[in-house]
């Protein structure tokens, strides 16, 4: 019981380490802060599945299954030791006539397995900013896996759809985005001795098209993306491989970028290391991962540091900032953290920091002098607090704090959250009720850096003027029956109120200049999952 706690306490702080910054409540549109940092021109995965982060960043458009297996490492392995299907589906309905719907199922027997998942959300947003004039849902997203084993051997298949059709605010009119995305991935896993072998193949297709007074680009985008790994690992501890890369992106002209990562990776008692050497337009840079952990009673030491070789933006290629610009991007990263682990309380304190310096930015950022970007570095320090020392209550507070005058901050300065959670017993034990209350504060706000709502890069503003704070009161309920499930939640309790007394005040916030303002929003959703 005190292992599972552990573990259980790890996905916790890890998980905590990720942001979310919506457009809207509904998970149309939004960006990451990722370890520290918004999450931009960076690949991700999710259930196997592979995203190019050129225009895909937020991993919640796609549904709740992309949303969950997103930072979440897969093991590309599945339990064949019983035969069993299972099925499931969530229902959720809102103001705004937002309207979710989820299901999925899993049959499972000795050697192989099937999985399949369809998801699709409707919403037209407080100011129907996301009405797109037809019936068609605002996101549809599909997943189909296949996996057998025979002997040592593991392999499987995954593709996923996802179709956006969505208005979007616009300046002048309204806007349009049009994204058709379809991801491949293809695995195997071998087993001989002491070794152990996994191939992997990627394949990401990407048409983008948007009718929008910000898109830098009027005709239709088309990316291509192929990934080819292969790894051989011994005994555990020392891993060799290859990961070949390409990615071709049309707009007005194609810009086609091969690079290829050699790489070796070993697990030494405390120290994980990942060596490699990235090959990108002729040029050779080496690339690392070294962490250490390590553990003294019931704390947890852990340290970092990294170095990643990735390609450009696009984006920067096709605006043709300078004819002798690099398509390399080099992005260094230093981490460090402790975590304590009592009998009701978990303490973590982290910090993370980036060095950004490509040189290309002198051609995106014309005044290089401005006060905003004299800091080439960017830094976060996370502290998180849970507590069940209070009868019948948990708990808990995160508090991050971070330079704001830079392009990897979005213009906010502090993120603090406090939770309440309480849970019930009801009817002999067959009932279980989850109570939460929450307050969410974005404090010392910006209009100096934010992410780009078409592009997916950062915009820069040069202005010191300053956004309000915000503060919201959220709440919810959820009664579990067996595996049947209904929640109810409540989103900015602060303008519900004001809005219901008929006060001339509200709540309503910016969290993005070129969007519209975000105010309240009131969810039902019921869910089951069910055997055969």
């Amino acid at each position: 019981m005190n292992q599972f706690r552990y573990l259980l306490l790890l996905s916790l702080i890890y998980s905590q380490q990720m942001n979310v910054i919506p457009f809207d409540w509904s998970g149309q549109f939004g960006y990451v802060n990722n370890n520290g940092a918004i999450m931009w021109n960076q690949d991700w995965e999710s259930n196997q599945l592979l995203f190019d982060g050129t225009w895909s960043i937020y991993p919640r458009m796609y549904g709740p299954e992309i949303e969950n297996g997103f930072g979440v490492e897969s093991n590309d392995t599945t339990n064949f030791d019983s035969s069993l299907v299972t099925s499931y589906f969530k229902y959720d309905q809102g103001d705004y006539l937002l309207d979710r719907f989820s299901m999925g199922s899993n049959y499972t027997e000795q050697k192989r397995k099937i999985h399949f998942h369809a998801f699709k959300r409707s919403y037209y947003g407080n100011f129907g900013q996301y009405n797109n004039e037809s019936n068609q849902p605002n996101q549809q997203s599909y997943i189909l896996a296949y996996e057998s084993k025979k002997g040592n051997d593991v392999a499987g298949v995954s593709m996923g759809h996802f179709n956006t059709y969505s208005g979007i605010a616009d300046s002048s009119s309204r806007g349009l985005v049009n994204n058709r995305i379809t991801s491949m991935n293809t695995f195997w896993n071998g087993s001989f001795g002491n070794f152990n072998s996994k191939i992997v193949l990627d394949q990401f297709l990407q048409r983008y098209q948007v009718n929008h007074s910000l898109s830098a680009f009027n005709s239709i985008r088309y990316l291509t993306r192929f990934r080819a790994s292969g790894e051989l690992n011994w005994k555990d501890l020392i891993t060799v491989g290859v990961k070949k890369n390409s990615r071709s992106v049309r707009i007005d002209s194609l810009i086609t970028i091969d690079w290829t990562r050699y790489y070796i990776k070993n697990d030494l008692s405390i120290f994980n290391i990942d060596m490699g050497l990235t090959n990108l337009n002729n040029k050779t840079n080496i690339d690392y991962t070294v962490e250490m952990k390590y553990r003294i009673k019931s704390f947890l030491l852990n340290a970092g540091i990294q170095k990643d070789v990735k390609p450009i933006h696009p984006y920067y290629l096709f605006r043709n900032y300078s004819e002798n610009i690099s398509p390399i991007s080099i992005i260094s990263n230093y981490y460090s953290g402790i975590e304590w682990t009592g009998n009701q309380t978990n303490a973590s304190l982290n910090f993370v920091n980036l060095l950004d310096k490509n040189v290309y930015w002198e051609f995106v950022i014309s005044d290089t002098t401005n006060y905003l970007w004299q800091e080439s570095d960017h830094h976060q320090l996370n502290l998180n607090y849970k507590t069940s020392i209070i009868p019948f209550v948990d708990f808990e507070i995160k508090y991050a704090t971070q330079n704001s005058f830079n392009i990897y901050g979005g213009g906010i300065g502090y993120f603090l959250n406090y939770n309440i959670k309480s849970n019930l017993n009801l009817f002999d034990g067959f009932m279980l009720v989850d109570l939460k209350l929450g307050v969410d504060r974005y404090i010392n706000r910006l209009k100096n850096s934010i992410i780009h709502p078409i592009e997916m890069v950062p915009m820069t503003v040069y202005t010191r003027e300053n956004l309000d704070d915000i503060a919201l009161f959220n709440g919810s309920i959820t009664a579990y029956i067996s595996t049947f499930t209904i929640h109810f939640e409540w989103i900015n309790i602060t303008e519900m109120v004001l809005s219901s007394i008929g006060s001339e005040q509200n709540n309503f916030f910016e969290i993005h200049p070129e969007m519209p303002l975000m105010g309240r929003q009131t969810n039902f959703s019921v869910e089951w999952h069910f055997l055969d």
